[in-house]
């Protein structure tokens, strides 16, 4: 039981007492981080207070980030305490600076033992290229993560911004909902229903900074140690890191032509299933049809949610799009993430979820605890630029410019090297190619291109995150839609000569393809 002593002739409230005194707990390591406090009710019973005295208490320190309330589990301390912790409060912790009520002294401090901290995102490789700013020395780089800043709709989007302005600024100066704007919310379950066939109302959308809040929202409710998360392997690094960060174990399912296997799925004990099924990151593949109806079923069997991260959905370029996993069973266990960063532009910060309706509670309550929600002009215009079709005329038109550069990458790989063995060309904005047998290292034909002022990125580099050995270990990541078509095909030939002048033989050669190996464009080799 947490030691409270609540004093009921004091001026301070019950509630604010039991504030005081759960948050000097914290603060001073009588509770730890991780640490399961008692029920509401329990605790209430053992104080002979109210439950809502208890239960207000408890939020506000959720609020400002003490607690994690966890729906179904319980509540803890947290793992990494508020930014005010790291002020002078923070100077009543053990191993900290001198207290305030410790003598002055005119010896320098002495340091302090080391702190043990998680490791930052910023460790991998791929997450440090997604932050890194100022100039570069590539003149041609095939980053994955980059749209065409040319294709930004910045006409329309300026009159959208100057209509909304002079009608209506007077939202600029209050709260808006945490879990966003009910005109935005109302565009895109429009969106998803007819593009997507998700059966979605409003309240099922909740607003998000992208995806990568997203996967922060669904493990604040269902990750914690012990939690089992079957991820695809290799996947994206940004989503893995996050649920690790929770506690969560990571389950590794491998990826083939076909997408996640999900035959490999039954007895893992995962709760949760993330995966990209309409452009597979890294590899590029698409969850086949029947792939998709296996988990589902895997899903309602075991009583586990899908977190179908579909950010790369609105550019298919080959064969009819295929459904949504949240379009499939009625929206009843599928979390459904989508974004605006790849078709707009990832500096918007706008993405969002779409939730089945008996997660709306519990989803907005964690979205009030992690933000006050986002700019109030950015949601109206967004939604304004939705609602009256602009934005899905402006797809179509950036689709065609990205299936053509795709299509030069295509032929340039295939003019320079034979038969590449390329995947993910069906659809997306970035291809994987498998280097022949022959070839250098990965690691050193991305040294070679860098060095020709070409950017190609290893599985790493680009931000996948890969579970033991390297199933691809001979694969690079290219980007495409942020190059003109004309930067594609100097970009291939320059790599080509600096592994001409190398001593490679560039004619195709490939060993015995595995079944969970990646065929060429166009076919088997």
């Amino acid at each position: 039981m947490i030691p409270l002593h609540l004093d009921r002739s004091d001026a301070s409230t019950l509630q604010e007492q039991i504030y005081e005194q759960v948050r000097a707990a914290i603060l001073a390591d009588t509770l730890r981080p991780g640490t399961p406090l008692p029920s509401s009710r329990e605790l209430a019973r053992e104080l002979k207070v109210s439950r809502n005295t208890v239960v207000l208490a408890f939020e506000r320190l959720a609020k400002e980030g003490y607690l994690a309330m966890r729906p179904g589990a319980g509540t803890f301390v947290c793992d990494m305490l508020p930014e005010s912790c790291l002020g002078l409060a923070c100077l009543d912790r053990p191993g900290g600076a001198r207290t305030p009520s410790a003598p002055p002294s005119d010896e320098a401090p002495k340091p302090a033992g080391p702190a043990v901290v998680h490791p930052p995102v910023l460790l991998r490789a791929g997450a440090l290229r997604m932050v890194q700013t100022g100039p570069t020395r590539l003149q041609v780089d095939f980053w994955y993560g980059s749209a065409n800043s040319r294709n930004f709709p910045l006409r329309e989007w300026r009159q959208l911004l100057l209509e909304n302005l002079s009608r209506a600024s007077g939202n600029l100066s209050g709260y808006g909902p945490p879990e966003g704007a009910i005109e935005l919310r109302s565009a895109i379950a429009t969106h998803v229903s007819a593009n997507r066939a998700i059966p979605a109302d409003p309240d099922q959308v909740i607003i998000t900074a992208g995806a990568q809040e997203g996967f922060n929202l669904v493990s604040r409710l269902f990750v914690q140690p012990g939690v089992k998360i079957a991820v695809e392997d290799p996947c994206y690094a940004g989503a893995a890191l996050v649920f690790s960060s929770y506690g969560g174990t990571l389950v590794p399912v491998p990826v083939d032509l076909g997408g996640l296997c999900t035959e490999l799925l039954a007895g893992c004990g995962a709760t949760l299933a993330y995966v990209t099924p309409s452009h597979q990151f890294p590899t590029g593949t698409t969850m086949s049809a029947g792939r998709r109806r296996e988990l589902l079923s895997w899903a309602q069997r075991s009583g586990a949610y899908i977190i179908e991260d579909d950010y790369d959905s609105d550019f298919r370029y080959d064969g009819p799009p295929l459904a949504a996993l949240a379009g499939l069973n009625g929206n009843t266990s599928v979390i459904y993430l989508g974004t605006f960063s790849k078709s707009i532009g990832a500096g918007l910060r706008i993405g969002y979820a779409v939730v089945p309706k008996q997660l709306v509670g519990p989803i907005r309550h964690a979205k009030s605890i992690a933000s006050y929600g986002h700019p109030w002009i950015d949601q109206i215009v967004l939604a304004d630029f939705i609602a009256q079709g602009r934005f899905a005329r402006h797809v179509r038109r950036i689709r065609q410019t990205y299936s053509e550069a795709r299509q030069t990458l295509v032929e340039s790989l295939t003019e320079h090297f034979g038969t590449a063995r390329i995947s993910g060309a069906e659809a997306g904005m970035h291809v994987m190619w498998t280097l022949p047998d022959h070839f250098p290292s990965v690691q050193e034909v991305a040294q070679l291109a860098a060095e020709e002022g070409v950017g190609v990125y290893t599985l790493e580099a680009a931000g996948a995150h890969e579970i033991g050995p390297s199933r691809y270990p001979r694969a690079l990541v290219l980007g495409y839609a942020a190059l003109t078509p004309e930067a594609i095909r100097t970009g291939i030939a320059r790599i080509a000569r600096t592994l001409k002048r190398a001593g490679v033989d560039l004619t195709p050669r490939y060993g015995r393809v595995r079944r969970s190996s990646l065929l060429s464009h166009g076919g088997a080799p």
